[in-house]
C-alpha cells in the first residue's frame, strides 16, 4: 500500500514515494489543511464550510465541501492509497494518518522528546531532538493558506516553533556553544523583540562570548520596548540576568563546551499517530524546556504521608528503602523535582485589567510553609477574558515561583480528579507508571511533593468546588488561580480565595485592544468608528478580539464596514461567531449551566427591552414574591449573565444584561416551547410600571389629579412594597425613569395602546417637575402614535395635550397652540369632558401669552365647573393660579391675593404636594405685588418647605427668586443677595433660560442699590 507523506510546516504539501502529488484549488487545500490539524477526530461540514469561505458560507456550501472530500479521495486513489483515508463520520468527516506520515506530528512527537531528554539532564541528546524537529519546517506553517480559522492555526504552530527555538538555544548554552548563537538569536530577536525568553538567551550568549557591552544595549533595547510597547517591566528573569551581567556573576560563566553527537544517541523517535492537535482555543502548547539541573541520586517519594503509622524511615543514611507490604504497589521513586513550565504561551494582545492585576500581585507576598496556599478566583462570564488574565498575569509572576509552574484547562481534563492528579504528578517528576491507584494516596503524594516548594498551580476554567478541591497545594509557599463562570462559595469561606471579578473593558481598553491586534494603523485612522466598534462588541474581550481578527484578515475592510455590520441587532451574534472562536458558543456554556426553571427566567427576562430592571418588576414578570425574584436575580448574577448595581434612590438594586448577552437571551426566547405565556408574563412586567407610576402620581398630587386614565390593566403591586418604594415619588421616577420611557416605547411597539398612553400620562408630571422635556416629548410621542395606530381617541386627545404642554415648556408656542386645539376637538368629540377641562387649562396658559386675557379667563371658568364634578382639587387650584396670574398681568394684584388664597385653600387638602407648593407660590406673587411684603414672606416660605423636602431645584429656584425680591423691596439687601445666589445655582443645573433670566434682572436690581464702597445698606 503506498504511504503518502503530508505537510502542513510550510506550504501544505504531499508527496508519495518520491513524487510530489499536486493539489487542486484553494478550496481543496483548506479542507485538507483542516482534516490535518484535526486528523483522528470528525470535523463537521458546518466547520469546514465556514473555514473554507470564513465565516460567509454559501447556500450550496455543503454540496461543494462533498465534492472537495470527492476529489480529495480520488487523488488519494490515484497515488496508489488503498481504502478510505477520508471516512464519512457523522456529521463531517474524518481524516486517519495510520500508515502515512504528517510533518506536524513529526515535529509534536521530536519536541515532546527533546524536552524529556532534557529533564533527565541528556542535553547534547535533547539539543539534536530538537534540531531534527526545527529541520521539518519549510517556511510559514500553512503558507498561502487564507481565512481566520487557519490563520489562528498557523499562529498557534508559529508559537510552537519559537517555543522549540527557544528550547533548542538554552540547551546549546549549556552545551557551550554560545558563539554560534548569536547571529542565529539576534536575527530571532529583531523578527521577535518582545520576546523575553529569546532575548534572555542572546544576551547571556553574547556575555559568554565576551560581548558584555552588546549584552547591555540588547537589554536597554528590550526594556525601553517593553515600556513603549506594553507599558510594562521586563521580566524578572530578563532583569535579573541584566543585574548579574552588570557584576559579571560568576554564575553565568560560559560551560565547558560539549558537541552534539554526530548522529543521535537517541533512538529515532517512531512516526506514529499522535493525540489530535486541537483548535487554538484548546490546543496545550509545548512545555518549554526544563532548567537543566545536575544529575542526583534517585530517592524515594511514598504514596502517603511520611507521618503514616508504620511508615519505614526509607531516607535513612545507609539503608535500603523497606519492601512494600505484600498485595501493596510500591512507592515510586523519582529524582529530585525538576521546575515544571506547563503555561500556556502569553498572550500578545492582552491589554487593560491594571486593578485586577494589582489583586493578583497581592498574592506575590510569601507565607509560611505551614500557612495555606494563597488563592486567587478569577470569574467572570464566558469570553470576558479569565483565563486571559490568568495565563498573563501567571507569564508575569513566573519569577516569583522557582519551583515551577502548573496549567491544568479543567474545562477539556478528564472530570476524575485522580486523571488530573495524575497529570499534575508527571509534570512534577513523579514516574507515571508508579503513581498510585487511589486517589486519596495521589492527593497525599502530590501535596508531598509540593512541600517546601514555590509552584503556582493554575487551576483553568473550574466548574465546581469539588473539582478544584483536590487539586490545591496545602502549603503556603505556593499560590493558586482559579477560574471560573462559578461563584464557589466554599473556595472563598474554607480556604480565603481572593476573588477578582471581571466585567468587560471601558471605551478606552477596549480600542487599545483593538488597536494592537488591527495593524497598520487602521483603527487609529478612524477613532470614532473604532470606539463604535468597541461599543458593539460590548467590551467583552472575546467579540473585540474576533472583530479584530476579522479586520486584521481583511485589509481591504474600513473600521466602518465592520461596524455597520454589527449595528444589525439580527446578525450582530452571527458576526461575532465565526471561525473557530464563537460568541454564541461561549455564552451557550454558561446557559447550558443553568437549571430549567433558571433558564426560563433568563429567557423570559431578555422579553423586556429596559436598560434595566429592579426585582419588583421581575416579581410582576415570573408572577412570583419579590424575595423568589431577588433569588432568581441572584443566581443568574452569580453566573455572570446578569450585573448589578445599586442601590438606587429608592433602595432597590437593579440589575441589567450586557448587550450581546441580551441579544443571546433572546434568541434562546425564541425557543421558547410556550411563547404564549412567555408574552404573557413580559405584559404583565410592563403593566406592573403602570401599577407603580399610577400610585407615584396619587401620592406626589395627592389623588389621582391632573391625569387621564385608560382601561388598561393594573396588576397587583403590595402595598408594603409600594410605602418602600414611593417614600420619596420623585426619587422612584429619577430611578425608573429610564426603564419608563423603555416600557412605554416597547408597549407602543407591541400595540399595547392603552398601557402606552396612561403610562405616559401618569409620568409625564414627573418629567415635568425634573425639567426634561426630552423624555416627556418621547413620552407623548409614543403614546399618540400607539394611540392612532390602535384609534383609540380618548388616547389620541389626552397624548396630543399632554404633547402641546410640553412643547410649550421648551417655549415652542405656536407648535403647542395647534396640538392644543387638536386635542381640544378630539376630546370633545369623544365626550372626554374631564379631559377637556385639563386640556383647556394647558391652552388657556397660550392664549394668555399671547395676550388674549380675555379668552384665557373664558377658557379657565369653563373649565372649573368639570374639574370641581370630577373632585380633582390639583387641577382646580392649577386653574385659579392662572386666574391670579391673569389678575396680576391686569394690575388687580388685590383680586390676585383672593384667587390665590382660594388656590391655597384647595391645595391644603391635598397635602404637603407640589400642587400646594404652586399655589403657596402663587399666592406670594400676588401678594408681593400688593406691597404686603410680610405675607409674601410666609407665602413663599411654605412653599419653600415643601420643595425642598421633595428636592424640586427648579421649583426652589422659582420660590427663593420670589423670597430675594421680598427681602430686597423690604430692605433685606443680604438676605437677597444669598437668595439670589443659590437660585442662580440651581437655575444653572436645571437649564432654565427663562429663569436664568429673570435672575439675572434681578441681579442688576440688586446691585443698584449698593452703596458706594459696595457696602449694603442696612435692613429696615
Amino acid at each position: 500500500m503506498a504511504s503518502i507523506r503530508f505537510g502542513l510546516l510550510g506550504t501544505l504539501r504531499l508527496s508519495c514515494e518520491d513524487r510530489e502529488i499536486r493539489l487542486g484549488g484553494a478550496r481543496q487545500r483548506a479542507v485538507l489543511a483542516l482534516l490535518l490539524l484535526r486528523h483522528g477526530r470528525t470535523v463537521s461540514v458546518d466547520e469546514l464550510a465556514e473555514t473554507v469561505w470564513d465565516g460567509s458560507p454559501p447556500p450550496t456550501a455543503r454540496t461543494q465541501i462533498s465534492i472537495c472530500v470527492a476529489q480529495l479521495r480520488k487523488l488519494f486513489r490515484e497515488a496508489g492509497v488503498d481504502g478510505e483515508a477520508i471516512v464519512t463520520s457523522h456529521p463531517g468527516y474524518r481524516l486517519d494518518i495510520e500508515g502515512h506520515g504528517l510533518d506536524l506530528v513529526d515535529f509534536l512527537s521530536l519536541t515532546g522528546h527533546a524536552s524529556a531528554l532534557a529533564g533527565s539532564g541528556r542535553s547534547a541528546e535533547a539539543a539534536d531532538a530538537y534540531r531534527r524537529a526545527l529541520a521539518l519546517w519549510r517556511g510559514p506553517a500553512l503558507d498561502g493558506l487564507t481565512g481566520y480559522a487557519l490563520e489562528q492555526e498557523a499562529c498557534w504552530l508559529e508559537e510552537q516553533r519559537l517555543t522549540a527555538l527557544d528550547g533548542h538555544a538554552e540547551l546549546r548554552l549549556a552545551l557551550g556553544r554560545h558563539q554560534e548563537l548569536t547571529a542565529e538569536l539576534a536575527a530571532l530577536v529583531r523578527e521577535h523583540p518582545l520576546r523575553e525568553r529569546t532575548r534572555h538567551s542572546l544576551m547571556l550568549a553574547q556575555y559568554r562570548s565576551g560581548r558584555r557591552a552588546d549584552a547591555l544595549e540588547t537589554f536597554r533595547v528590550g526594556h525601553q520596548l517593553s515600556i513603549d510597547e506594553l507599558g510594562l517591566e521586563p521580566g524578572t528573569a530578563l532583569r535579573e540576568l541584566h543585574n548579574a551581567v552588570l557584576r559579571e556573576d560568576p554564575a553565568i560563566a560560559a560551560p565547558p563546551t560539549v558537541h552534539e553527537p554526530v548522529a543521535s544517541v537517541a533512538p529515532a523517535v517512531p512516526v506514529t499517530p499522535a493525540a489530535p492537535v486541537a483548535s487554538v482555543a484548546h490546543a496545550v502548547p509545548l512545555a518549554p524546556a526544563v532548567p537543566l539541573v545536575p544529575d542526583a541520586p534517585a530517592v524515594p517519594v511514598a504514596a502517603e504521608e511520611e507521618d503514616q503509622p508504620g511508615a519505614s524511615p526509607a531516607d535513612a543514611p545507609g539503608e535500603a528503602p523497606a519492601p512494600a507490604p505484600a498485595g501493596r504497589r510500591p512507592a515510586p521513586t523519582v529524582a529530585p523535582p525538576l521546575a515544571p513550565s506547563d503555561l500556556p504561551p502569553n498572550i500578545p494582545s492582552f491589554t487593560g485589567r491594571t486593578a485586577e492585576i494589582e489583586v493578583l500581585d497581592a498574592l506575590l507576598d510569601g507565607r509560611p510553609d505551614g500557612e495555606p496556599p494563597r488563592v486567587a478566583l478569577v470569574t467572570g462570564v464566558a469570553g470576558i477574558g479569565k483565563t486571559a488574565l490568568a495565563v498573563h498575569w501567571s507569564h508575569r509572576a513566573a519569577a516569583s515561583f522557582p519551583d515551577g509552574c502548573l496549567h491544568v484547562d479543567l474545562g477539556s481534563a478528564p472530570a476524575a480528579p485522580g486523571e488530573v492528579l495524575g497529570r499534575l504528578l508527571r509534570s512534577l517528576g513523579a514516574p507515571g507508571d508508579r503513581l498510585p491507584d487511589d486517589e486519596a494516596s495521589r492527593i497525599s503524594l502530590y501535596r508531598r511533593l509540593l512541600r517546601g516548594r514555590r509552584v503556582l498551580v493554575v487551576l483553568d476554567d473550574a466548574s465546581s468546588f469539588a473539582q478544584v478541591a483536590p487539586l490545591l497545594p496545602a502549603n503556603g509557599g505556593c499560590c493558586v488561580v482559579v477560574t471560573s463562570r462559578e461563584s464557589m462559595e466554599e473556595l472563598v469561606l474554607r480556604h480565603g480565595a481572593v476573588r477578582v471579578p471581571l466585567g468587560v473593558l471601558d471605551r478606552a481598553d477596549s480600542t487599545a485592544l483593538l488597536d494592537r491586534i488591527v495593524t497598520g494603523g487602521r483603527t487609529a485612522a478612524s477613532r470614532a468608528q473604532t470606539a463604535r466598534l468597541a461599543e458593539l462588541c460590548d467590551g467583552l474581550p472575546l467579540a473585540l478580539c474576533i472583530a479584530a481578527a476579522r479586520l486584521a484578515t481583511r485589509p481591504h475592510w474600513t473600521v466602518r464596514r465592520l461596524a455597520d455590520r454589527l449595528a444589525d441587532e439580527h446578525r450582530r451574534l452571527d458576526e461575532l461567531s465565526l471561525g473557530g472562536s464563537r460568541v454564541r458558543a461561549s455564552f451557550e456554556l454558561s446557559h447550558g449551566c443553568l437549571s430549567p426553571r433558571l433558564a426560563s427566567v433568563y429567557r423570559r427576562l431578555s422579553l423586556l427591552d429596559v436598560p434595566d430592571v429592579p426585582a419588583w418588576a421581575v416579581a410582576a414578570l415570573l408572577d412570583c414574591p419579590v424575595e423568589t425574584a431577588e433569588q432568581y436575580l441572584d443566581e443568574l448574577t452569580d453566573a455572570h449573565l446578569l450585573e448589578v448595581s445599586g442601590p438606587d434612590a429608592t433602595g432597590q438594586y437593579r440589575y441589567r444584561f450586557q448587550s450581546l448577552l441580551r441579544l443571546y437571551a433572546r434568541e434562546r426566547a425564541q425557543e421558547d416551547p410556550d411563547r404564549p405565556a412567555a408574552e404573557a408574563a413580559r405584559d404583565r412586567a410592563l403593566h406592573s410600571w403602570l401599577t407603580v407610576a399610577e400610585a407615584a402620581h396619587r401620592r406626589e398630587y395627592g389623588g389621582d389629579h391632573s391625569v387621564v386614565h385608560g382601561p388598561a390593566p393594573r396588576p397587583h403591586v403590595d402595598r408594603d412594597l409600594l410605602d418602600d418604594l414611593l417614600a420619596r415619588p420623585l426619587d422612584w421616577f429619577d430611578s425608573e425613569r429610564h426603564c419608563l420611557v423603555a416600557a412605554v416605547t416597547q408597549a407602543a411597539r407591541l400595540g399595547l395602546a392603552a398601557l402606552a398612553w396612561d403610562l405616559a400620562a401618569s409620568t409625564v408630571g414627573f418629567c415635568e417637575i425634573r425639567s426634561n422635556t426630552d423624555d416627556w416629548r418621547r413620552l407623548c410621542e409614543e403614546g399618540l402614535a400607539a394611540s392612532r395606530a390602535a384609534g383609540d381617541r380618548q388616547g389620541e386627545g389626552v397624548m396630543l395635550g399632554e404633547l402641546g404642554a410640553a412643547l410649550l415648556y421648551r417655549g415652542e408656542s405656536e407648535a403647542s397652540a395647534r396640538l392644543l386645539e387638536e386635542a381640544d376637538g378630539v376630546l370633545r368629540v369623544g365626550g372626554e369632558v374631564y379631559g377637556a377641562a385639563l386640556n383647556a387649562c394647558k391652552l388657556a396658559v397660550v392664549v394668555r401669552q399671547r395676550g388674549d386675557a380675555g379668552a384665557a379667563r373664558a377658557l379657565l371658568d369653563g373649565a372649573l365647573p368639570a374639574l370641581r364634578a370630577a373632585g380633582d382639587l390639583s387641577a382646580q387650584a392649577h386653574a385659579l393660579n392662572n386666574l391670579a396670574q391673569i389678575a396680576l398681568d391686569a394690575g388687580d394684584p388685590e383680586e390676585a391675593v383672593r384667587l390665590g388664597r382660594e388656590a391655597v385653600a384647595l391645595a391644603r387638602g391635598l397635602g404637603a404636594t407640589r400642587g400646594a407648593a404652586q399655589a403657596f407660590h402663587r399666592l406670594g406673587r400676588a401678594l408681593l405685588a400688593a406691597g404686603r411684603l410680610p405675607e409674601a414672606e410666609e407665602a413663599l416660605t411654605e412653599a419653600a418647605g415643601i420643595v425642598s423636602a421633595k428636592r424640586d431645584r427648579l421649583g426652589m429656584a422659582y420660590v427663593l427668586l420670589g423670597l430675594a425680591e421680598a427681602r430686597l423691596r423690604a430692605g433685606r439687601a443680604d438676605r437677597a443677595d444669598e437668595d439670589l445666589t443659590a437660585a442662580l445655582a440651581l437655575a444653572e443645573e436645571t437649564g432654565s433660560t427663562v429663569l436664568m433670566g429673570r435672575l439675572h434682572l434681578l441681579r442688576v436690581e440688586l446691585e443698584e442699590t449698593r452703596v458706594p464702597g459696595g457696602a449694603l445698606p442696612q435692613e429696615a
